[in-house]
């Protein structure tokens, strides 16, 4: 399945040269059609005491055809490449259901998403929209970041043939899928990787174990190798493949290290839902590595996921 439909998130106010630029190039590369959608909603506007509700009703059709004009400039450069694109916006308080509403409607296959840098170490905020939209959008979300793509686009998958849900090898699939899809896309390489954690020596207190630690070891190691020989299979790699990349540390710190090693302009990745109380207590993989990562990550979620936000 192609990429048709791109669904590209405008925040007014923000410099959005480089998720546009990307939005082009993945456009480019797949013919698809791309729709600019930003929610404009003005907090200070709307919480004026100084006008009336007509004076105010004018001054909310005032700034959104503001919004409009902005969004038909950001437009043109599509247009000149012939890519096909449309333009839409709203006035809604919350911004991230206004999104998920869109997304809803429009069906794209992929949302854009920007995520601001904040410091000059290179680290990113991420306020509490930021995190629903994570959590609710119901398609593929790609988190931009201010870091331009390399010519050859090296996207990596980031696997776990032992996810904690149902189906796991479904879920790969459907990263996996992504991840080529992608590549695909901007012409790239598919690149895979896989990170399991023994548990330490420091950790085993049965002498009996103890003992056979090495063995242990041994043991972990191979079923995660043929866990993952087992899913690569259809898509003609294996755990040797040049491609293929397995370490044997804590997720998000291998996944961090990995990125950076590998030089990965996009990592995807998939989210699993969880409760409020195990997120608060364990964190996701997600949350522990999009604020250090130097990539764009695109998340993806199992297929039958519905989101909680409705039309």
């Amino acid at each position: 399945m192609d990429i048709g439909k791109i669904l590209v998130n405008i925040e007014h106010g923000k410099d959005c040269s480089l998720i546009l630029e990307k939005a082009v190039r993945l456009a480019e590369g797949s013919g698809a059609k791309v729709e600019l959608f930003c929610c404009c909603y003005n907090t200070s506007l709307r919480n004026t005491y100084l006008l009336d509700q007509e004076s105010l009703l004018k001054a909310e059709h005032g700034y959104m055809h503001k919004v409009e004009a902005e969004l038909e400039r950001l437009a043109e450069p599509f247009k000149e490449l012939g890519i096909d694109v449309d333009l839409d916006l709203c006035w809604q308080r919350h911004r991230t259901e206004a999104v998920v509403r869109k997304v809803l409607r429009y069906a794209p296959d992929i949302l854009l998403h920007q995520i601001e840098q904040h410091s000059r170490l290179g680290h990113y905020i991420f306020d509490q929209s930021d995190w629903q939209l994570i959590r609710e959008c119901p398609v593929p979300l790609l988190l931009v970041k201010q870091k331009p793509w390399s010519d050859g686009g090296h996207v990596a998958a980031a696997v776990d043939p032992f996810h904690e849900c149902d189906s796991p090898a479904a879920l790969d699939k459907t990263i996996l899928e992504w991840a080529r899809r992608m590549v695909q896309t901007l012409e790239g390489d598919l690149k895979v990787m896989h990170s399991f954690n023994v548990l330490p020596h420091s950790a085993i207190f049965d002498e009996h174990l103890v003992t056979d630690f090495e063995g242990m070891q041994r043991k972990v190691r191979a079923e995660h190798v043929a866990a993952l020989g087992q899913l690569l299979e259809p898509y003609g790699l294996t755990t040797d493949s040049p491609a293929v990349t397995l370490k044997e540390k804590e997720t998000h710190h291998a996944i961090l290290e990995y990125v950076d090693e590998a030089h990965i302009d996009i990592l995807v990745v998939g989210a699993i839902a969880r409760g409020l109380l195990d997120r608060i207590l364990v964190g996701s993989t997600i949350e522990r590595i999009l604020d250090e990562l130097h990539a764009d990550l695109m998340v993806v979620k199992s297929a039958g996921f519905v989101s909680s936000i409705t039309e």
